[in-house]
């Protein structure tokens, strides 16, 4: 009697287990669905761009907050003062990344300065896709929108 109980016991715990266990797949299945539905809303053609943050944060010196990231085709820009810097420095067909910062920065606070003397802004322009740094467009306001995700 007591071989069939505790044999009766180990199977009730098994079968709970895979209930768990099957509860807990659907759970992370759930979550993970969740995070791809995140991932989405990231704009999926900005995405590429986020490879040079490295760069754009050593070019605003790691100062100011960073307002977001976005690819653009150097035919549509939205703004003189970035179409200037981009002219300058020779780019006048293809893409950048533009990231966008921001903090308090002048022209000595930063690489590669374009635009106004100082300002609260700062968008950094980055070729792609190499990341490499073409200017660092210091203004007054965000001549597109920004955006980037925050998670927690």
């Amino acid at each position: 009697m007591g071989g069939m109980g505790s044999g009766g016991r180990r199977g009730r715990p098994q079968r709970r287990f895979g209930r768990l266990g099957a509860a807990t797949l659907a759970l992370v299945g759930s979550v993970l669905a969740g995070c791809s539905a995140v991932h989405e809303s990231l704009g999926t053609s900005d995405a590429p761009c986020y490879v040079a943050l490295p760069t754009a944060t050593a070019a605003v010196r790691q100062s100011g907050h960073l307002a977001g990231v976005r690819l653009m085709k150097v035919s549509s820009l939205p703004h003189q003062r970035i179409e200037a810097a981009l002219r300058q420095a020779g780019v006048d067909s293809g893409r950048v990344c533009m990231v966008a910062f921001t903090g308090t920065f002048s022209s000595t606070s930063v690489s590669h300065p374009s635009g106004r003397k100082s300002g609260h802004l700062a968008v950094v322009l980055l070729r792609y896709p190499s990341g490499k740094l073409v200017s660092t467009v210091v203004l007054r306001r965000l001549p597109v929108h920004f955006g980037h995700s925050h998670v927690g």
